[in-house]
């Protein structure tokens, strides 16, 4: 007899799991596991492709499904994601993507993105340009101002201080004509100058009124008179007087040498004289030697007037002897000198006169006296010297007859 087959899969999937196939056959059926499903057909789990690392593109994200995956390129990538994701340029295949509306300057692919890039000056917030605020870096001189300025920034160096901005040097205003007044210190200082006035001067530096300090009571002793000089004052005792130690000294003015060489100096309370010595003429504080030799009288006849600084000497002329003076007596051999030892005893020495002799060393401008025992010689009025060596111009008067005056050089 012929026995018709039960179809099973028609009824409740053949009693297989909802995500596995049922196959009939004679007398019977099979379950088995839809693909991306794994199990024994009666009870089927979902296979997660997505685990294996491998099995989309490396720019792309796996996605799984119930028994399927899905492989999707990343953002910014194009392509099946399976095996093939390329990089989208975005700069290109999208117009205005960088709109200069936006402040934008130009567009820059990278690898799955893009970016925008901004003028010098601003930076990009995502979605436009801003400017960059340069001033809060402290871009800067710490002695300078920070203005910002739309994609740029200005650096000014504060008043007292020169540079670019961004080196600032401090400015030595008392090198540059400083507006302190002449009787005022200028001190320099970070970024300015300071006025101060000097001792003695008050103001503000800028201005300095001389301080009047003898309007200060007894500032000065009851025996002087205060006066004030520009930035200071002295008390004035009186011409000859010094004021030293709160006390009037008088000045020995005879130590400064007022008077000249040729005259004594006497101090006086206050004051001083000066007189010519003897020999001299003039007012003490100039004396000229008198000149003895040209006054009648001087000498013996007999004799040569030898004028000398401050004074004259008589000599008697070769052949003579005597003290020029008063006495000039013949005695070419010399002078004959007598001395009394014992009554009606005496003894007699004849002086030989050098000057007669030839034994004595005076310079032809000088004059040879003779003397008891010696000799000596007097440079002539005009010379100079210690009458072995004589220079310069002398007179020569033979009695009160005026000779002769010449300009000699030895």
């Amino acid at each position: 007899r012929w026995m018709k087959d039960i179809n099973e899969c028609l009824k409740d999937n053949g009693g297989c799991h909802a995500d596995a196939l049922c196959t009939n056959f004679e007398g019977g059926r099979s379950c088995q596991c839809k693909t991306g499903f794994r199990g024994d057909g009666f009870q089927c789990t979902d296979v997660n492709e997505c685990s294996n690392s491998k099995i989309c593109h490396w720019n792309a994200t796996c996605t799984n499904n119930p028994g399927s995956y899905v492989c999707t390129c990343n953002s910014g990538y194009k392509g099946n994601g399976n095996y093939l994701c390329l990089d989208i340029d975005e700069c290109s295949e999208t117009p205005h993507v960088c709109s200069s509306t936006l402040g934008y300057r130009g567009c820059k692919n990278l690898p799955g993105s893009y970016q925008c890039t901004c003028s010098s000056g601003f930076e990009s917030n995502g979605q436009s340009c801003v400017d960059i605020n340069e001033c809060a870096s402290n871009i800067c001189s710490v002695y300078a101002d920070c203005v910002n300025t739309m994609g740029s920034y200005r650096c000014t160096c504060k008043s007292g201080f020169v540079g670019n901005g961004l080196t600032c040097a401090d400015i030595n205003e008392c090198n540059d004509n400083s507006r302190c007044d002449r009787n005022a210190i200028c001190i320099n200082r970070l970024g300015t100058y300071e006025c101060s006035c000097l001792g003695g001067f008050v103001g503000d530096g800028q201005v300095c009124a001389d301080t009047d300090e003898c309007t200060t009571p007894n500032i000065c002793s009851s025996t002087t008179i205060c006066v004030n000089t520009a930035g200071s004052y002295y008390c004035d005792c009186g011409t000859g007087f010094i004021f030293n130690n709160s006390k009037c000294h008088d000045v020995d003015e005879c130590v400064a040498g007022h008077c000249s060489p040729y005259a004594t100096c006497t101090n006086t309370p206050g004051s001083f004289s000066c007189q010519c010595l003897a020999g001299y003429r003039g007012n003490g504080f100039t004396c000229t030697d008198v000149d003895e030799c040209l006054l009648a009288k001087q000498c013996h006849s007999n004799a040569l007037c030898i004028n000398l600084p401050g004074s004259y000497n008589c000599t008697c002329q070769a052949g003579y002897s005597g003290d020029g003076v008063s006495r000039c007596n013949d005695s070419s051999d010399g002078i004959s000198l007598s001395f009394s030892l014992l009554p009606h005893l005496s003894i007699t020495f004849l002086d030989v006169n050098e000057c007669v002799t030839g034994q004595q060393e005076c310079s032809k401008f000088a004059q040879c006296v003779n003397t008891v025992g010696s000799h000596t010689c007097f440079c002539l009025s005009g010379f100079t010297g210690d009458g072995k060596n004589c220079s310069g111009k002398y007179q020569i008067f033979i009695g009160n007859i005026y000779n002769t005056s010449c300009l000699l050089t030895p």
